[in-house]
Parts: structure tokens; C-alpha cells; sequence
């Protein structure tokens, strides 16, 4: 894992504000980074269904990718992410701590768009995390259409 990755005991909400954060400067291996098994296996799937040749998802699931291939596809899981929420000004998104029980293996944690100009904050979509050996990750991320949803 790289120094950027989860980190042991970090709580669902603060772990989802640096998933989001990641996506907003392009760290694309933070991004991959955070995704939990379950998540990275999705994206691989949602690439199949795009194209995504089977031996270079292979690679990339198996971490054997060369270091442009890899970067290439990370790259636009990245811009992926952005069009995903293209509604929203992702850079002022943040998390809401769900406060989950101790004993909690999964929980969503809501996204917000702070209140602006008198507003009420809006909601931006979600995050469905995991936690695993006491780490948090990136399970599904549900983003909003659009303010009006």
C-alpha cells in the first residue's frame, strides 16, 4: 500500500473526505487505494462492460499492470468519478460522520455540499464503506444527479 492509502483506526467519514478529496486533485492511486476489494471489483466490471480488455483487468486486479497501463486506467477511473459528480463542485463536498456502532462492518456515509448564500446544505450523494482489519474502504460510490433529486 502507498503512504497515501488507509490508514488503521481513521474513522468512515474522514476516510470518505480524503476519497473525495483524491478525486478532486486526481491522486489516482489514493483513489484505487481506498477502494475496498469489493469496490475495485466493481470498477472492473463497470470497465468490462465498457471495454476493458480482459487480461489488462487481470493485470490491474492482480497489481502486475506496468506503470502506464496502470496509470492509464487510473487516470480515468479519476475522470470517471468527476463526470460522476459533475452536479456538484466537488471540492466543497464533505462527509458526514454516520458515527456507526463499534461493531460495524459496513455503513454509508452521506455527502454534503455546504449551505451557501443562505441555503440549507445540499445533499451530494454517497459513500457505502467497509470496514476491514479495523480499516475503512471504498465500497460503492452513489453519486447525485442533481441538485434537484
Amino acid at each position: 500500500m502507498t503512504a497515501g492509502g488507509p490508514t488503521s483506526g481513521e474513522n468512515a467519514a474522514s476516510v470518505a473526505d480524503r476519497f473525495i478529496q483524491a478525486i478532486v486533485w486526481g491522486e489516482h492511486v489514493v483513489v484505487w487505494d481506498l477502494l475496498s476489494e469489493a469496490g475495485r471489483e466493481h470498477v472492473l466490471e463497470a470497465g468490462a462492460r465498457r471495454g476493458l480488455d480482459p487480461l489488462q483487468a487481470q493485470r490491474i486486479r492482480q497489481g502486475t499492470s506496468p506503470q502506464d497501463e496502470s496509470d492509464a486506467f487510473l487516470t480515468g477511473l479519476v475522470h470517471g468519478l468527476r463526470v460522476d459528480f459533475a452536479a456538484v463542485p466537488l471540492g466543497d463536498v464533505r462527509a458526514e460522520d454516520p458515527a456507526p456502532s463499534e461493531d460495524a462492518q459496513s455503513v454509508e456515509v452521506s455527502l454534503h455540499c455546504p449551505a451557501a448564500f443562505g441555503e440549507a446544505a445540499w445533499a451530494a450523494g454517497s459513500l457505502l464503506l467497509s470496514r476491514v482489519d479495523d480499516t475503512w474502504r471504498v465500497d460503492r460510490v452513489r453519486p447525485l444527479v442533481s441538485r434537484s433529486e
